[in-house]
């Protein structure tokens, strides 16, 4: 899976990936303590946060809950967007 969309610009799962990655640090916590949170497998997380893999609605609001923070943090703005 690509990274980038064919301008450059991060494609929604990495750009997610970003902002968990970022929200882990801000809680001083670690992936590995995410995925025992979560129960979703270390590696399948770790493909997750660098956008090599999609996360499911519900891996989002699991993570969600386990970081504390909602849900609309960790996605980017063009999939919060009100038409």
């Amino acid at each position: 899976m690509s990274t980038k969309q064919g301008d450059g610009t991060p494609t929604a799962d990495t750009e997610i990936g970003s902002r968990i990655a970022n929200a882990l640090i801000v809680k001083g916590t670690s992936a590995r303590a995410l995925s025992d949170a979560t129960g979703i497998s270390y590696p399948t997380l770790r493909r997750s946060l660098t956008g090599g893999r999609s996360l499911t609605i519900r891996e989002i609001g699991s993570i969600a809950g386990a970081l504390n923070v909602p849900a609309k943090v960790l996605l980017p703005p063009s999939l919060t967007e009100v038409a």
